[in-house]
């Protein structure tokens, strides 16, 4: 007799298979150029780190990036606020334990620490550490049993509603725009900070590509041209659009796209009457997306032989169900203290840190990490400072989430930061937050990847008996109960009139013995 005749399908299994830090450190000996005023005072270095391409490449995924040293400081003999910045590239690599399938790289940079002093009037000294989170996953394609004929084998049918073969792509960009200030605002003499965003606001997906649109917003921080002026801000917006290969994708996919702004640069230029009111912007940005798709399988995660004792071989599954993009724009409030008296705010910008993810039993996702928040003051004396804090914030984002498991890997986004002096030392910091990335549940189960029946080891069975009666309890599962008398689950549902694989009471079962 031959071997049972197995049918097979693919499941998309995922795994993390790296989840780790990569560490970066800083060290910059700068000399301020000729046409920069001498150091009076240091008032803020920072190293904002961007990351400009990940990939995975053998048995490394490589991340490249860019490090912007900034300094802020006031200028000899004037109080006048200065910023002098430094582009810092670095490349840092991680291993691997295999060769990726079909992998996802989320990297995440931050700045742990900062430390600038001024060495004299034209040289400043700065040391920072970056510490990138590395989580690399992949989607691999695993062949499992569905079903079978021949031996008297019964497999045990598992229907399940899990993503199919995910899609990813990216593709960078260079925007060019010329932007100029309100009529309301000082001429522009010098470029202290800026941030800047994109979000997306429209996307539609046609075959194998994906069309999208985002509005990108640009907050400059500059001092303007006249001697004793105060720091000034301007915000712009300017629509993008993008066209992105992503091969396989249709219609049917959700698709989440993010935009990532890795490098600004800023020229001023006369306008018609002479005057510095003209910005020349370059913005490169990176679009990355992913796209997935649920389907609908049936497998086997149990089987038997009626007439022969069986080898079947099973390995655990972890496969992840679409639940839902996450969009979401969160506002938070807090009160800080400055410690010295407060006449006015310049501006005010933030970061956020590495977020942790919290799944609650009643299905709530939250998150949290802290606010890194800087304010330019004003003090009593009219001399400008500085202000940081480090607000440990705590974000609940979705509710009545019916999973188990969920997996989320958020991107944070800091959209604007604005302030309200409430007293000399006290302040309101507001910060609009945009927290973005696919929602998975994990679904966890036992597979079936082979199956065979040893045709020397026949079942004993007894000629003369064709009807056994089993006494079974509430909650009981009748394959359960078909595989303990070696008989298949489909005659003894037939046999007791049963709807449903788990008995809602206490009954008694005919139990029909068949021989294939």
């Amino acid at each position: 007799m031959s071997q049972p005749t197995l049918s097979q399908d693919t499941v998309y299994i995922s795994e993390t298979i790296l989840d780790t830090s990569v560490e970066q450190s800083v060290e910059l000996d700068y000399f301020l150029p000729d046409y920069c005023p001498n150091i009076f005072k240091l008032l803020k270095t920072s190293v904002i780190p961007v990351i400009q391409s990940q990939k995975t490449a053998g048995n490394q995924v490589a991340l490249d990036g860019v490090a912007v040293v900034r300094a802020l400081y006031l200028a000899e003999n004037s109080g006048r606020v200065c910023c002098v910045s430094q582009n810092i590239p670095f490349s840092k690599t991680a291993e691997l334990p295999a060769e990726c399938q079909n992998p996802s790289v989320f990297a995440v940079p931050r700045c742990y620490f900062v430390s600038g002093r001024a060495v004299n009037q034209r040289r400043l000294d700065i040391r920072g550490g970056i510490s990138c989170k590395v989580k690399v996953c992949d989607q691999k394609a695993l062949p499992v049993i569905t079903g079978g004929s021949g031996g008297g084998l019964q497999f045990h049918p598992l229907r399940l509603s899990a993503c199919g073969p995910r899609k990813s792509g990216s593709k960078s960009f260079v925007v060019n725009e010329d932007l100029e200030l309100g009529s309301a605002k000082p001429a522009f003499g010098s470029l202290l900070g800026y941030s800047c965003c994109a979000v997306p606001s429209d996307l539609k997906l046609i075959s194998n590509k994906v069309i999208c649109k985002a509005d990108l917003t640009l907050h400059i921080l500059y001092q303007p041209e006249e001697e004793n002026a105060r720091p000034e801000t301007m915000e712009f917006s300017v629509p993008i659009s993008q066209i992105a290969d992503l091969p396989g994708v249709t219609e049917e996919d959700l698709c989440a796209a993010r935009f990532a702004v890795s490098g600004v640069s800023i020229e001023p230029h006369p306008d018609d009457s002479g005057v510095n009111r003209i910005l020349n912007c370059e913005f490169t940005v990176c679009l990355f997306c992913t796209a997935d798709r649920n389907q609908d399988f049936v497998l086997a995660d149990d089987a038997y032989s009626t007439q022969y004792e069986a080898a079947v071989t099973t390995r655990p599954v972890s496969v992840e169900f679409l639940l839902q993009d996450a969009d979401l724009t969160v506002m938070t409030r807090s009160t800080v203290e400055s410690g010295t008296a407060v006449s006015a705010v310049c501006d005010a910008w933030a970061s956020f840190g590495e977020a942790a993810v919290q799944f609650s039993e009643e299905g709530t996702l939250s998150l949290s990490g802290n606010l890194e928040v800087s304010l330019l003051c004003i003090g009593t004396d009219g001399m400008p400072f500085v202000l940081d804090k480090t607000i440990p914030t705590e974000l609940k984002l979705l509710s009545g989430l019916e999973a188990e498991e969920i997996s989320f890997s958020p991107c944070v986004e800091v959209l604007s930061c604005g302030y309200a002096i409430l007293s000399e030392t006290s302040l309101e910091v507001r910060a609009e937050l945009r927290v973005s990335g696919p929602v998975y549940e994990k679904r966890r189960f036992t597979a079936i990847t082979g199956a065979a029946v040893n045709e020397d080891s026949p079942r004993e069975k007894d000629p003369l008996c064709a009807l056994r009666i089993c006494y079974a309890e509430a909650g009981d599962d009748v394959w359960d109960i078909a595989k303990s008398y070696a008989t298949s689950m489909a005659a003894v549902m037939e046999e007791n009139s049963l709807e449903e694989e788990r008995l809602p009471a206490r009954a008694m079962l005919l139990i029909p013995l068949i021989d294939g």
